[in-house]
């Protein structure tokens, strides 16, 4: 009697750990995902969404702020920064100008990076948050350069709605993509591996394209890599809620447009334009090279050979016979000219001896 109860106790066991990791392997939505991903803590997550000002509150941004009010926040921590080095060079007054220059400088950089998004060419459209926006969306960006990266604020029908945040190079130092992940996972928890497929000549290969985190007191946060162009990794914070909406409206303005960064576009496609190297084996192997179209050695303007002017001898002369040249033709001269003079002395009319 014993038996049948073991044997139901352990199917349960089974069924419940193939349960388990099955709900663990579940893909994430949007591309094919590998193990689950934890959600940050709201104090972790608070600090990306702060610049530095003494109280962390103070330098504190929050989702749906306006430019106005962004661009106010963060002059404000680019005064506090410098500020701290200004009454340190109070005994250098010749410093200390130098060091307010240089703030007012960078507060004009501020104020010069805010940027509308309405269709006209930008050098954001080729750069590292190319992929981040679209054009005549209601979107815009204000750059901030800050100690650890550089930030990006992303507006959404004047709503502040994600930062991007790209880490100084001397931060990642060597750390591969994955082990940076690694890194972040110690601060934030274990993040989702998010994989694509890379079209590849006759091939598709899997590539890990993110890190990515469950959502945690309405906030989105994934790592991306920006180390094949730009040598930087990158954190992405948004506003979770607002990501639907953003996409929906894209869809509206922009219904013929494919989501691509255009720089990776240009340097696929000049690969894949490349000719394959051996493309001319049978060439080679014969010994007998063809052109392809296009690959033809260019040539300048074509000069067609002309024959020389006639001579008057060659006009003048006996068409039957053919020109004689050196000595042989100086003989046939003077017979000729011997063999006309007793004419020439018959035929001349009276008076003709008078010499003038």
């Amino acid at each position: 009697m014993r038996r049948p109860a073991v044997i139901l106790f352990t199917l349960a066991i089974g069924i419940g750990l193939t349960l388990t990791r099955a709900s663990i392997a579940k893909p994430s939505k949007g591309g094919s995902a590998k193990g689950g991903g934890a959600a940050p803590s709201a104090a972790e997550l608070a600090k990306l969404k702060a610049i530095k000002l003494g109280d962390p509150k103070a330098g504190l941004f929050t989702w749906g702020m306006s430019t106005t009010e962004v661009l106010d926040k963060a002059s404000g921590a680019i005064k506090a920064r410098y500020q701290e080095k200004i009454e340190g060079s109070r005994a250098d007054p010749g410093k200390q100008q130098r060091i307010r220059n240089a703030r007012d400088k960078e507060m004009d950089e501020l104020k010069r990076s805010f940027t509308k998004f309405e269709g006209q060419k930008t050098g954001w459209d080729v750069s590292i948050i190319g992929p981040e926006f679209a054009q005549n969306n209601g979107e815009a960006v204000i750059q901030s350069k800050e100690e650890s990266w550089t930030r990006y604020f992303f507006f959404f029908e004047d709503r502040l709605v994600k930062m991007f945040l790209a880490f100084n190079k001397e931060m990642i130092g060597d750390k591969s993509f994955r082990d940076f992940g690694k890194e972040m996972a110690s601060k934030y928890g274990n993040p989702r591996e998010v994989y694509r497929d890379e079209k590849m000549r006759g091939s598709v290969k899997r590539v890990l394209d993110h890190f990515e985190w469950s959502p945690s007191g309405g906030d989105a946060l994934k790592l991306v890599d920006r180390s094949e162009f730009y040598g930087v990794y990158c954190l992405v914070i948004s506003e979770a809620s607002s990501t639907d909406r953003i996409a929906a409206k894209r869809k509206m303005t922009n219904p013929d447009t494919v989501e691509k960064d255009s720089l990776v576009e240009a340097v696929v496609s000049s690969k894949n334009n490349l000719p394959d190297s051996n493309d001319d084996i049978i060439d080679r192997v014969t010994g007998h090279e063809v052109k392809k179209p296009g690959q033809e050695t260019k040539h300048g303007d074509i000069i067609v050979p002309m024959p020389p002017a006639p001579t008057p001898a060659d006009i003048n002369g006996p068409s039957e016979k053919p020109a004689k040249k050196g000595k042989e033709a100086s003989k046939e001269v003077k017979k000729e000219k011997v063999a006309k003079e007793p004419q020439e002395k018959e035929k001349k009319p009276a008076g003709s001896g008078l010499e003038l």
